[in-house]
């Protein structure tokens, strides 16, 4: 039988027994707390690490990428100066050329064709300069609110004089009812219409009808879209449409900056030109401008 002592000594003996066990847990807790602690500690170090060595990746990409931008831009200024060179050096070598032949010529005859020809090179040397000139300072865009149906209206009324001197070349207008009014710069985009429609007319040796017609996306622009029945643009010409003194015209039929320009300038209105074309059916044109003031249209 037990004792007395031994009913009141058990329940101490029990509470220390299980106060030893609750520091041992505690214990082993806290080891595999400080264990946690260290290893998140070298977690932490081992990121810091990666995120520097990120830090010092990016900072060297963004050195290669201001090299690559600096290198392009100096590969196209090459490329637009050799150009510029070419443009002018061809004619200027006729000019020359009859010049001299001007010069030892006798007969009247001969001496008025070589004029003849110097005068025709003279004149594409000065369309070129202008073109260029107008493409390296354009303006900044005066923009303002702009109904794009009167722009095309005032801009055919100038057009139908110029288009008189191509064959067979029919003009259609169409105008959306409602159109939302824009904000750009009305010379700017009468500028960009005119180089593309004369380039429409152009295109189409045979004659054609040449259809300008305006229109929006109900979201954010309006258009002007110019649609020739011409031969088209050939895929690998496509990708090149809209660099300067690039032309699918035969020889000094274009200086091949008429597009770029317009380009700048349908771009420094903060719109964007679209092109569709299908070899051997024809080409369109969209040049899109940002609305003034959404929900806002023009009755017509």
């Amino acid at each position: 039988m037990s004792s007395p002592d031994d009913k009141d000594t058990n329940p101490l003996k029990q509470c220390e027994v299980e106060l030893e066990d609750a520091k041992n847990l505690s214990s082993a807790r806290e080891k595999l707390l400080l264990a946690n602690l260290r290893e998140l500690g070298e977690v932490h170090h081992a990121l810091s690490e990666k995120i520097e060595q990120i830090k010092e990746r990016d900072e060297r990409i963004r050195s290669f990428d201001e090299i690559l931008t600096r290198a392009n831009r100096l590969s196209s200024l090459g490329e637009l100066a050799a150009s510029i060179a070419h443009e002018i050096k061809n004619p200027l070598v006729s000019i020359e050329g009859f010049a001299r032949r001007i010069s030892q010529a006798k007969d009247p005859a001969k001496v008025q064709q070589y004029a003849q020809f110097i005068e025709r090179e003279a004149e594409r040397l000065s369309k070129v300069l202008t073109r260029l000139l107008d493409f390296s300072r354009m303006s900044e865009p005066a923009k303002e609110p702009l109904d794009l149906n009167e722009t095309v209206d005032d801009t055919v009324l100038f057009l139908e004089h110029h288009l008189t001197r191509f064959r067979n070349v029919s003009l259609t207008v169409k105008k959306a009812k409602e159109l939302p009014e824009v904000r750009a710069d009305k010379i700017h985009v009468q500028q960009a219409l005119i180089n593309i429609v004369m380039n429409a007319a152009q295109a189409m040796l045979e004659g054609g009808p040449l259809v300008i017609e305006t229109g929006s996306d109900g979201k954010e622009y309006a258009w002007i879209a110019i649609t020739d029945r011409g031969p088209g643009i050939e895929p690998d010409a496509l990708n090149h449409i809209f660099e300067p003194f690039f032309t699918t015209k035969p020889k000094g039929q274009g200086t091949g900056l008429g597009l770029p320009l317009s380009k700048r300038l349908i771009e420094a209105n903060d719109g964007k030109i679209e092109v569709e074309t299908s070899p051997g059916e024809g080409t369109t044109f969209r040049l899109l401008l940002p609305f003034a003031h959404k929900g806002e249209t023009i009755r017509s």
